[in-house]
């Protein structure tokens, strides 16, 4: 339903507000590409974080970047998870967790 003053057109000027939509590929430059990864890595680490917290939810999350450093986050009733993937990744960098993460650091 339209409103008066409104027109149906999608080339209305308030429709193009906000972020863009981008294409989902490999980024070819290097140094693009890692800090991209740095972000998302951060902003992922910080919604795992938020959602444990806003819905007393069990959450785990690992990642693994290109240069095999370990990422992770768990919280605390998810400490034996921590063990296993530490045992698992013998001889792999681990990057300790982001400081607004509430993980038991080992």
């Amino acid at each position: 339903m339209a409103f008066p003053n409104q027109s149906m057109s999608s080339e209305s000027p308030q429709r193009k507000m906000g972020r863009g939509k981008i294409e989902i590929k490999r980024i070819e430059n290097t140094t693009s590409r890692q800090v991209t990864f740095c972000k998302r890595r951060n902003g992922l680490l910080k919604k795992a974080y938020e959602l444990s917290v806003l819905c007393d939810a069990e959450v785990a999350l690992i990642v693994f970047s290109n240069r095999g450093r370990l990422y992770e986050y768990a919280n605390n009733s998810f400490f034996h998870v921590r063990n296993i993937v530490y045992a698992a990744s013998d001889g792999v960098k681990h990057k300790e967790p982001n400081p607004f993460c509430d993980a038991v650091r080992i």
